[in-house]
């Protein structure tokens, strides 16, 4: 085990299975052979963790990875903002649990710990509030679309416990993998409040999808499953909307007609939002690209009595 000051070119902490240091002034961690780098959010302690592929994962309310290396390499160890005390192993654990999950929060990844004791009397990392919502400025953020008159329609229906989130997509592109990330950023929006406070955990890298037809997503209501139709007009509690009225919202959601949609539906294991639904009533996940307006529309549902 080896450990020295944290310069340009360091190593900060190794073992067998961990390299966590600098390169070129860049902290890095490698992991089994595998290479990340480790940057974070100016405004906020969020630890973004990058492998090779460019594939992100966002740890929010976590660490600033220069700070953390700077006190490893003194023999010195850092307290998260839940108040777990962490030596360099545990970081690179912390670390190693977290990445390809895309999008959570610290006390998400400190599962890898189980009931380990948290430090006593803690000191948290105090967060910088900026001026603005801070969720603008994480990876894919800009993508939402916040303003459409789709919602303005969706509004007029109060009782529908379908939850919907418009996704700018780039031109051209189609296929699984930019479905799934749609859904990762309408995860950030809809599973996380304007405090960054988790409302439900999620951790997308745990879902499948299959591709289905338009004529399945807009099909009749069936008996024997949840399918969208069925979770518009018949929730829990009756709200009283017709076909007309999920004519309605799909018209505004899907302006220029139907013909080129590319639909996918999801597994939903991977999110608490779920975990009602799961109990009896359904759930639903699925994003609908909508090739002639370059976005994608994320429908969610799950609720219970």
């Amino acid at each position: 085990m080896h450990k020295v000051d944290s310069r340009k070119n360091r190593t900060v902490y190794s073992d067998d299975r961990y390299t966590l240091g600098k390169e070129d002034g860049l902290p890095f961690i490698i992991i089994d052979g595998r290479r990340y780098m480790l940057t974070c959010h100016p405004y906020e302690p969020c630890l973004y963790i990058t492998d090779e592929l460019g594939v992100m994962t966002a740890v929010h309310n976590s660490f600033d990875p220069d700070s953390v290396l700077y006190e490893f390499s003194g023999g010195r160890t850092v307290t998260s903002i839940t108040g777990r005390e962490y030596n360099a192993a545990d970081f690179c654990r912390m670390v190693e649990y977290a990445s390809g999950m895309v999008d959570i929060q610290i006390d998400y990844a400190e599962r890898v710990f189980g009931n380990q004791p948290k430090k006593k009397n803690p000191q948290p990392q105090k967060k910088e509030k900026a001026s603005y919502d801070g969720k603008e400025n994480h990876p894919g953020a800009d993508r939402v679309v916040e303003n459409d008159p789709a919602y303005d329609i969706i509004a007029q229906y109060p009782d529908n416990v379908v939850d919907y989130c418009i996704v700018q997509s780039d031109h051209g592109c189609k296929g699984r993998n930019e479905h799934w990330m749609a859904l990762v950023w309408a995860s950030r929006k809809l599973f996380i409040d304007f405090d960054d406070e988790v409302i439900w955990h999620y951790d997308a890298a745990r879902t499948d999808a299959a591709p289905i037809s338009v004529a399945e997503l807009f099909a009749p209501i069936a008996e024997d499953k949840m399918n969208y139709r069925k979770a518009f007009l018949h929730p829990p509690y009756p709200n009283g909307y017709t076909d007309a009225d999920f004519d309605r919202v799909n018209a505004a959601l899907f302006p220029n007609g139907t013909d080129e949609l590319e639909v996918f539906e999801w597994t939903t294991g991977w999110s608490e939002y779920f975990d009602e639904g799961h109990e009896w009533w359904g759930t639903l996940c699925l994003t609908v690209l909508d090739k002639t307006l370059d976005r994608i529309v994320v429908i969610l549902a799950s609720a219970t009595d």
